[in-house]
């Protein structure tokens, strides 16, 4: 058995650890349960400071021979050990009287060996795993306390097509609740790039030849002829998402139809949020003091136009259902398609939370990323042509940089010009035409208010000019926030 001091020193130095676990007075043994030889399967909760409470799952090494232990996702035997586990299914008692349940889609147990994976930095644990002959991803979540719905979601996914084939997934059943919380999910693995991949490379393959191309036409025709060889699939990807809306309403809905969305209340939280973001940011000595004024008055103009609409006798505030929930341009696979890393809020109609929910989520979660994407690809171009800083570069999208000569103005105001039309058109093509609708417009404002509060609470001025960037452009119609497809489910 682990040690307490041994232990404290894993998890402390644990690169995936947050930085409130860190500040943990201690970390206690909740639970346990031997994995054979390979593992030692531990629940521990931090003690004392700004995350206590919180539980973790550790596997530890179990094989002698070192002078500290270590976690076992770095041993190919916990990793074969667990995935034939799962194949398998069945129960493992823990040592409080809780279980590890193990449950696969079955076919018998089959040859399983570890492959090498380029994992890139995850806060869970990914290893590519060969089983039959067919690479698999296990991966293990590393919190058991974050709502984490993604095995049943790709176990009731299955068939569709649309998100990863799921092979088995265990869950720690809390010996006191009864809860399950899921540690780990075998699923065959999705080849193919973000979409992201192909956009970062047609827009920075467009830098290059920017000037000459300026002199034939304005920014816009610049930006919508360059796009010309992604259309196709840009279309196709958004005919992928709305699909997947469609069956993901079909698989997780009863039939009934969907309650109403509860705008009073969502508008009355942002509204809050607001508030409390106004005296922090206003103040903010980073950013340009006007350019935030302005911004904030854009805010709460579209608050108020919101609770006018919300007023209004008669208003239909359609489009409430389940949604993908943390949906990243990596998250949209690109040949062949396929969403990856789910987080739907609900997952059924008698869960809590299960109104409160929208596929308009999803159209927002990528229009707030290809924002931020386009934003910060003109900050580093220009700041390359200008040979400065991309925070000046980005600060001075937000208020025209007053203090560069105007012949460097005029390079910044091409290039994130030709950067927010590129944006515009990819927006168009993967998320259709525009649109003005009223919870299209509340989500929108959500997240956007989420993002601005977490990048002034993190002291990230660049990615907070990003959100005053757009957050100026609320009630510009269907050029700014407000564009949604046409055909989402509602």
């Amino acid at each position: 058995m682990i040690r307490d001091e041994e232990l404290d020193a894993l998890l402390r130095t644990a690169p995936w650890m947050s930085e409130d676990g860190r500040k943990a007075d201690r970390y206690a043994r909740v639970d346990h349960a031997e994995l054979g030889s390979a593992a030692l399967l531990l629940v521990v909760a931090a003690v004392g400071g700004p995350a206590s409470g919180r539980r973790f799952f550790v596997p530890v090494d179990l094989r002698g021979g070192r002078d500290e232990p270590r976690e076992a996702h770095a041993v190919d035997e916990f990793h074969t050990a667990a995935v034939l586990r799962t194949l398998a299914g069945g129960t493992l008692r823990t040592a409080r009287g809780g279980a590890v349940e193990f449950r696969g889609a079955g076919g018998g147990v089959r040859e399983v060996r570890r492959l090498p994976f380029e994992r890139g930095w995850s806060s869970n644990a990914l290893s590519l795993m060969e089983i039959g002959g067919v690479p698999h991803i296990h991966k293990t979540y590393r919190c058991l306390d974050d709502g984490v719905r993604e095995p049943d979601l790709l176990r009731l996914m299955n068939g569709t097509g649309r998100t990863p084939q799921w092979a088995g997934d265990y869950a720690y059943v809390d010996p006191a609740s009864g809860t399950r919380h899921p540690l780990g999910v075998v699923y065959r693995y999705a080849p193919g790039d973000g979409i992201d991949v192909p956009l970062r490379q047609n827009l920075r393959s467009l830098w290059p030849a920017l000037s000459r191309l300026l002199k034939d036409g304005a920014p816009e025709s610049v930006a919508r002829r360059h796009l010309r060889p992604l259309e196709d699939q840009l279309r196709e990807a958004g005919r992928f998402l709305r699909g997947f809306h469609t069956d993901l309403a079909d698989r997780l809905g009863d039939g009934t139809p969907q309650p109403a969305y509860p705008a009073a209340e969502q508008l009355a939280q942002a509204e809050h949020r607001l508030a409390e973001l106004h005296g922090r940011t206003t103040a903010d000595p980073a950013l340009p003091a006007r350019a935030v004024r302005r911004a904030f008055h854009a805010m709460n103009a579209e608050v108020a136009a919101l609770r006018a609409e919300l007023e209004r006798p008669g208003a239909s505030w359609t489009g409430g259902g389940p949604c993908h929930g943390d949906l990243h341009l990596s998250h949209l696979l690109w040949h062949p398609p396929a969403l990856i890393d789910l987080s739907t809020p609900s997952t059924a109609p008698t869960a809590p939370g299960w109104p409160a929910q929208s596929p308009l989520e999803d159209v927002v979660a990528l229009q707030r990323g290809l924002e931020y994407f386009a934003a910060d690809e003109a900050a580093f171009e220009a700041a390359g042509r200008l040979e400065v800083d991309s925070l000046e570069t980005m600060l001075g999208s937000l208020d025209g940089a007053p203090h560069l000569p105007a012949a460097q103005q005029d390079v910044l105001r091409q290039v994130f010009a030709v950067a927010d039309h590129w944006r515009e058109r990819v927006r168009e093509l993967l998320l259709g035409p525009a649109s003005d609708g009223p919870l299209r417009r509340l989500l929108y404002l959500r997240r956007l208010l989420h993002e601005l509060a977490y990048n002034h609470a993190h002291t990230r001025p660049y990615h907070a000019a990003i959100d005053l960037r757009h957050a100026l452009r609320l009630g510009e119609g269907g050029r700014g926030a407000h564009r949604e497809p046409e055909d989402v489910r509602p």
